[in-house]
């Protein structure tokens, strides 16, 4: 019979409790209309320019922030191996482990990719999961495969908003971690610090009819937006799409906004 795992040092907690890493799965809204709607060397500048710039520049700064943390923090600091990687309309990113800073960095990062991508005329709807998933790195090929990633890609498809959602278990491990080791019963880190909400989540059920469930949702929204400002990312790039399924998602993003 397999003994139960004993946490005698920090160690092994960190092995125990924070084994599972964390992984996002980001898509761009209106992909497919930008296809059909602009030229072939109008859409490569745009990429090139915009999406990929984009997130290169979200991958330094997260960097950066982790240089400053080791810095600061010597010793006590455990980086969380992020990566960030976009493929066509796509962007995956993971940590090495599930160490609340990951959870932290993952999250934070998907948020500044959503807010940096709406300003520029390319709202993001996304999913943040720990299943399982693996990442192989041949060289310069890097494969990610498993459960992980098919779960976080038919979360996201089925969101009727630019949004994010954080997978439920995740919070709940996090608030029991709160309650049964900490001997208190509060929200999860992410939650008190206000990059993960409560929401009531918009999605498409398996009868193809507009819901809402209880979910938690990652914090894009900024002071400065407008609605102006995001009803014209849905527009941007030559993508206006006046149909009721992208009315819908832009009243669902305002709605978001205005929580």
């Amino acid at each position: 019979m397999e003994k139960e795992p004993v946490i005698l040092t920090k160690e092994n907690a960190q092995e125990i409790l924070y084994k599972q890493p964390y992984l996002a799965f980001l898509d761009i809204l209106g992909f497919s209309t930008l296809v059909k709607k602009n030229t072939h060397d109008a859409l490569v500048k745009l990429y090139d320019d915009i999406f990929s710039e984009t997130v290169q520049r979200v991958d330094e700064m997260m960097k950066e922030m982790n240089e400053s943390k080791a810095k600061k923090q010597g010793e006590e600091f455990i980086d969380s191996g992020l990566r960030i990687v976009n493929i066509s309309d796509s962007i995956i990113i993971w940590t090495q482990h599930g160490n609340p800073n990951a959870l932290f960095e993952i999250v934070f990062a998907t948020s500044t990719l959503m807010g940096i991508s709406l300003i520029r005329g390319l709202p993001l709807r996304g999913s943040i999961t720990r299943q399982a998933f693996s990442v192989k790195e041949n060289g310069t090929v890097t494969s990610v495969i498993g459960k992980g990633l098919v779960h976080a890609y038919n979360n996201e498809k089925i969101q009727q908003w630019a949004g994010c959602i954080v997978d439920t278990e995740i919070i709940n491990y996090f608030r029991g971690i709160e309650k049964h080791i900490g001997n208190r019963e509060r929200p999860a880190a992410i939650e008190r610090e206000n990059l993960v909400y409560e929401y009531d989540i918009p999605i498409i059920d398996k009868d193809k009819k507009p819901v809402s469930v209880k979910g938690y949702a990652v914090n894009w929204s900024e002071p400065f937006f407008t609605d102006e400002m995001i009803k014209e990312s849905f527009d941007a790039h030559n993508k206006k799409d006046d149909s009721e399924g992208t009315t819908q998602k832009i009243q669902n993003t305002l709605e978001f906004h205005h929580f």
